[in-house]
C-alpha cells in the first residue's frame, strides 16, 4: 500500500477562502469545520492538507486508495519531509477531513501492555476528497515530486531513516536518476482490472504520473537476532544494510497495477511489449556465482513447450509439483534448518483460503523433509547456500535487484531500448523482446556492486 509521500507538491495555493470559493468546493465542505478565527485551517494545516491531496490524486488507484502513516508523535526529518509538514497540523487535518466524512481515517488502536500491534495508520480515498482536490485545481498535470533520492533506508515500521552516503549508494543514485530520466521522456500506458477504459499513463513527458523510483534498503541492523549473521559477514561497508536486499516497487509493479496479467497490458510509446523473465532467478543467481555458469536461460514454459520441463530448476521430481518445490527453495534459502523450513512451508500449505488446493497438490507420497532432500539432492552444487537464513537471502535479493536494474540500463543506454523492470522480469517493446532474451545473460555486469557483493560470504552463515 503507497504510504504518505512528503515529496509530492503542488504550486496550487490553497488558502482558507478557497475551501469554500466555489459552488462545488462549498458543497464539498459544507460539513468541514473552518472555525470563525485565523488559528482554524492556519498556514500549517493548510500545507498538510495540500500534501494529502497531492498524495490522494497521484495514487488513489492503489490498493483501494489506502495510504499508510504513522501517528506517532514524531517530526519526520526535513531530508524526507522538504515542506517541514508537522504531525499535528497533519493529524488536525486527516481528523477533520473524517469528521466531515470528506475522506475515510483510520488511526491504528493504542499500544497497551499485552496488546502491541504492528499497524499504521490509514486514510482511504473517496470520491469527495478527489472532487475536492481537483476544484482546487489539484491533479496529476498540477502535482510534482520536489527533488528527492532515489536511494532509501527504511526501520521496520517503514520509516526512513537518514544515512551516510557511501560508493555504493552514490552509484545506485546515479544509476537511478538516469534511468527514471529516461523513462520520464516515454510515455508508459497500462490497463487494470482487464477494463479497457482503466488505463494508466507513467511517464511525464506526455502528462502521466512523473516516475520517481526508489531502491529500498532496511535496517537489519536493528534486529538484535539477525546481528551475528550480519557480522559474520564481514562488510566492507561502513553500513552493511547495504549489502542487503534493496529492490524496487511501486507504479507498474505493484497494487493492482503489479498484478501479473495487468503487466501484460503494458504500452511503451503506443507499442505492445513483452516479458523477459528471469527464470529460477536465485537458483540461477547461486549457481552462477558458485560454477560461474548459468543453471538455465529458458523459462519453465519455453522448456515445456519443447518437451523438456524437467530441465527446469523448480522440477526436481517427477512427483512432484513444480508450485511447492518452488515455494520450499524460496524458503530454503530465506529459513534456517530444515525443521524451520518445514514449519514454516507446513504453515503456508495449511494456509486459510488455499489450504485444500495446496493440500492436493502435496498428494504425492512425500513428507516435507523428504521435498527438501530432493531439491538438495537435485541442486547438489549449490547446497551449501540452504538454510542459511533470512540475512542469506537479502544477500541473494541484492544480486538479483543490481543485476536487473543495470541490465535495464545497459539496454537503454547502450541500445536505446526502454526496458522496465519487475523483480525479476524485464518489459520491453516486442519487436526488441528477442534480442533481450539473447543478451540479458551477458548484461548487467557492475564492478561496484560486485566490489560489495556479498554472496561468497553465504557459506559462513
Amino acid at each position: 500500500m503507497p504510504r504518505l509521500n512528503y515529496y509530492y507538491w503542488t504550486d496550487v495555493e490553497i488558502t482558507k477562502d478557497s475551501l469554500t470559493a466555489t459552488p462545488l468546493t462549498s458543497s464539498i465542505t459544507s460539513n468541514l469545520d473552518l472555525g470563525k478565527d485565523n488559528r482554524t485551517w492556519n498556514k500549517e494545516q493548510l500545507k498538510a492538507l495540500t500534501l494529502i491531496l497531492c498524495n490522494l490524486v497521484m495514487h488513489h488507484y492503489l490498493d483501494n486508495g489506502i495510504f499508510l502513516y504513522s501517528r506517532k508523535k514524531l517530526t519526520v526529518d526535513k531530508q524526507f519531509n522538504p515542506n517541514e509538514i508537522g504531525y499535528s497540523s497533519l493529524f488536525t487535518v486527516l481528523d477533520k477531513l473524517d469528521r466531515a466524512r470528506i475522506l475515510n481515517d483510520i488511526p491504528a488502536p493504542p499500544r497497551a501492555t499485552g496488546y502491541n500491534p504492528k499497524m499504521l495508520s490509514e486514510f482511504h480515498a473517496t470520491k469527495e476528497v478527489l472532487h475536492l482536490a481537483i476544484s482546487l485545481n489539484i491533479f496529476p498535470k498540477t502535482v510534482y515530486l520536489l527533488d528527492s533520492p532515489h536511494v532509501s533506508l527504511r526501520d521496520r515500521s517503514k520509516k526512513d531513516i537518514t544515512y551516510k552516503s557511501n560508493v555504493y549508494t552514490k552509484h545506485i543514485e546515479e544509476l537511478m536518476r538516469r534511468y527514471c530520466k529516461h523513462l520520464n521522456k516515454q510515455n508508459i500506458a497500462q490497463m487494470t482490472d482487464n477494463n479497457p477504459d482503466n488505463i494508466i499513463d507513467f511517464g511525464s513527458w506526455y502528462g502521466g504520473i512523473k516516475i520517481h523510483l526508489h531502491r529500498r534498503y532496511k535496517n537489519w541492523t536493528d534486529v538484535d537476532k539477525l546481528l551475528p549473521d550480519i557480522n559474520k559477514l564481514n562488510s566492507k561497508m561502513s553500513n552493511p544494510n547495504f549489502n542487503l536486499g534493496g529492490r524496487s516497487g511501486g507504479l507498474w509493479m505493484s497494487g493492482l497495477a503489479g498484478k501479473k496479467d495487468n503487466r501484460k497490458t503494458i504500452h511503451i510509446n503506443g507499442e505492445e511489449t513483452a516479458i523477459a523473465d528471469f527464470p529460477c532467478s536465485h537458483l540461477n543467481l547461486c549457481y552462477k556465482h558458485e560454477t560461474g555458469s548459468w543453471y538455465q536461460q529458458e523459462t519453465y514454459q519455453e522448456l515445456k513447450a519443447e518437451g523438456r520441463e524437467y530441465e527446469d530448476g523448480y522440477m526436481v521430481s517427477t512427483k512432484l509439483d513444480r508450485d511447492l518445490v518452488k515455494k520450499m527453495i524460496q524458503l530454503m534459502f530465506n529459513v534456517k534448518g530444515r525443521a524451520s523450513v518445514s514449519r514454516v512451508f507446513n504453515k503456508w500449505l495449511y494456509e486459510e483460503g488455499n489450504g485444500e488446493h495446496r493440500i492436493n497438490k502435496m498428494n504425492s507420497g512425500y513428507e516435507t523433509i523428504e521435498i527438501q532432500e530432493e531439491i538438495v539432492k537435485h541442486h547438489y552444487k549449490i547446497k551449501d547456500y540452504f538454510y542459511k537464513g533470512k540475512i542469506a537471502g537479502q544477500v541473494i535479493q541484492f544480486e538479483e535487484a543490481n543485476l536487473m536494474f543495470h541490465i535495464a540500463d545497459q539496454f537503454i543506454t547502450g541500445h536505446d531500448i526502454t526496458t522496465l523492470t519487475v523483480h525479476d522480469e524485464l518489459i520491453v517493446l516486442k519487436e526488441h523482446h528477442a534480442m533481450v532474451k539473447d543478451f540479458m545473460y551477458t548484461s548487467g555486469h557492475c564492478e561496484v556492486c560486485n566490489k560489495y557483493s556479498l554472496m561468497s560470504k553465504i557459506k559462513d552463515l
